[in-house]
């Protein structure tokens, strides 16, 4: 054997290795100091926001997309208390129910009541979970969960003189005194999460986008910051519904979907507290 070949392929061996991990360690630190439209690095823009990045929550990279149908909803599927409501549907896809008689809550711990009113008289009540409560109009939202990420849609969406609801809602609407005098449910089926190529973007990406989008300014504060789906039919039939993941972040009183595959910014008009 060639001991001084061999010696000289080592050599160029290992100089590979070596360039190839400090081109591995320049992509991650480039990969953190991305800047905004502005030329404030993502590090800049947690700093002067008192975000700690150590404490953000974390999204897969290999996360896909979710896809799902709307399910054909029936009074049938009402089975607990139900001889306490009265059940229509609109277009057999979305559950309309009175009540017979007012079913209060307690408004100091608006959660938890209104979670166990869906737990004992709506269908699937436990694949939903606390969302939001709409001062203005007295509603309270509750999305579908998959795999512990809330699915996201459009509080309200008018179709015709009819009133439709997101595809993963169930709206509860509440009279002065707290109590629920009806409610409104769609729900998913046939759930399921489709992988990707695409990497998605980082919580710190997600508020870089809306800093630069003037959403997120220094003297703010993000109360939350979760990981979710946002619900987008394929078509105006609704029968395929395809999912991006996000993030959901509320910045006062405000919240923001940032789609964790493009980065487009969506501001979810709901003048609500959580």
């Amino acid at each position: 054997m060639d001991w001084s070949k061999a010696k000289s392929i080592l050599i160029f061996a290992f100089l590979a290795l070596n360039i190839y991990l400090l081109f591995q360690l320049l992509t991650e630190t480039w990969a953190t100091e991305v800047v905004t439209n502005d030329n404030t690095s993502i590090t800049q823009i947690l700093d002067q926001r008192n975000v700690d990045p150590a404490k953000l929550p974390r999204m897969g990279r290999d996360i896909g997309y979710l896809t799902g149908s709307s399910e054909e909803m029936s009074a049938a599927m009402i089975t607990k208390n139900r001889e306490a409501q009265l059940a229509t549907t609109l277009d057999n896809m979305q559950l309309e129910v009175e009540l017979k008689q007012p079913v209060p809550l307690d408004a100091k711990d608006l959660r938890t009541t209104a979670s166990t009113f869906v737990a004992e008289y709506v269908p699937f009540g436990n694949e939903y979970a606390y969302w939001r409560y709409d001062e203005k109009t007295r509603q309270v939202a509750f999305v579908q969960t998959f795999e512990d990420n809330k699915i996201f849609s459009a509080p309200e969406v008018e179709g015709g003189t009819e009133m439709y609801i997101g595809p993963s809602l169930i709206l509860i609407q509440l009279n002065e005194s707290f109590e629920v005098t009806d409610y409104k449910q769609r729900h998913l089926k046939d759930l399921s999460s489709k992988t990707q190529d695409d990497l998605v973007l980082t919580a710190s990406e997600a508020i870089s986008q809306l800093a630069s989008r003037k959403y997120f300014q220094p003297n703010q504060e993000m109360r939350a910051i979760n990981t979710g789906f946002y619900s987008l039919p394929l078509d105006s039939s609704g029968s395929l519904i395809i999912m991006p993941p996000l993030w959901s972040i509320g910045i006062d009183d405000q919240v923001y979907f940032v789609n964790a595959i493009d980065g487009t910014v969506e501001h979810v008009e709901f003048e609500t507290k959580e």
